[in-house]
């Protein structure tokens, strides 16, 4: 039991950003005393049920890992929105959260397969954000406040445009792998075309401004790929800024799954119903996940940095496919 607890105590110790105080954060969660986390740390109190409940909920611990035990299940945390259960503001503060935590370690990376263009990118041009969290409302998830609501820009709230600008701006500071397929931009141009072909637009200019903002967004993971580092639309690059590499693969379009690196421990981001996300730190899970994720990797073509040739061939189709939507020649059911 005492190897038990030691060896819990550790888990959470690795999961922590360097800045951030084991013992203060033991203590915070189980409300006592400095002096009472030390004697938990040190093996000379024994931990409760209650307490190793709380401490692994908080720092996502496998307890089926912990205790080493060879079963096929997994353990993972996750929300789900819902109409009724919905904090636009909420969501966004929490994903900034998870981006400050990775930022926090000294080695850290993402690696991020994508199905669409990865989300961070959209909270730095308001417009597409605007347009894509009102769609996920509207008409994934059927809120009912926005039935016979044509899309504005004025739904995305000042407050939101400042939230989503700190999330890309934390997501720019973070080293990154993306893995693209030129597709990657037909999900939101089928929602455009979806958007037009139902009235739900106030006007042809509205549809415009998403349009050009969706060059403005491609051109600016082009320049990250030319220059093979992050950073902001308004910012120029320089020797601070973290590696980029980018990846277009032919063969299959990804998932928007995402794995996250931090100091050898390694967290899962497994994205489902557009913005939903689960959170998985079980080892016997993330090494999996990471396996696959360098295993299409070898399959790819790195266009960052190096491979000029192919990277002006696929963000000219990309640009040639918003094209295409611009003049209303892209091929849909509708």
């Amino acid at each position: 039991m005492e190897n038990l607890q030691q060896s819990f105590f550790q888990k959470i110790k690795q999961s922590l950003p360097a800045h951030l105080s084991l013992v203060d954060e033991v203590a915070t969660l189980l409300n006592i005393s400095n002096d009472s986390a030390y004697r938990r740390i040190r093996n000379e109190k024994s931990i409760s049920f209650e307490e190793i409940k709380i401490l692994a909920a908080h720092f996502k611990i496998s307890v089926d890992h912990l205790l080493n035990l060879q079963t096929d299940t997994g353990s993972f945390s996750a929300r789900y929105i819902t109409p009724g259960n919905f904090d636009f503001s909420l969501y966004l503060e929490k994903t900034y959260k998870d981006l400050e935590l990775i930022a926090g370690f000294k080695e850290k990376e993402i690696y991020y397969y994508c199905k669409d263009f990865p989300l961070f990118y959209y909270y730095a041009f308001p417009e597409i954000a605007a347009f894509k969290s009102f769609i996920w409302m509207k008409t994934s998830f059927n809120f009912q406040s926005l039935t016979h609501v044509p899309f504005s820009f004025e739904y995305y709230m000042k407050p939101f445009i400042e939230m989503g600008r700190k999330i890309f701006s934390m997501y720019a500071r973070i080293p990154g792998t993306e893995i693209m397929n030129v597709e990657n931009i037909i999900t939101t141009l089928l929602q455009i075309e979806y958007y037009k072909n139902s009235f739900m637009f106030g006007s042809s200019e509205v549809v415009a401004t998403l349009l050009n903002k969706l060059d403005e967004l491609t051109i600016h993971i082009r320049r990250q790929a030319e220059e093979g580092v992050k950073f902001l639309p308004s910012e120029k690059p320089n020797s601070q800024s973290p590696k980029y590499n980018l990846y277009a693969n032919d063969f299959v379009i990804g998932d928007n799954s995402c794995i996250a690196i931090c100091d050898n421990n390694m967290t899962s981001f497994i994205i489902h119903s557009h913005v939903n996300y689960m959170t998985i730190n079980d080892s016997k899970f993330t090494n999996y996940h990471y396996g696959f994720i360098k295993n299409i990797i070898k399959k790819s073509i790195l266009i960052s940095d190096t491979g000029e040739r192919y990277r002006e061939r696929f963000f000219h189709l990309i640009h040639e496919k918003i094209e295409q939507c611009r003049n209303n020649q892209l091929q849909t059911m509708g």
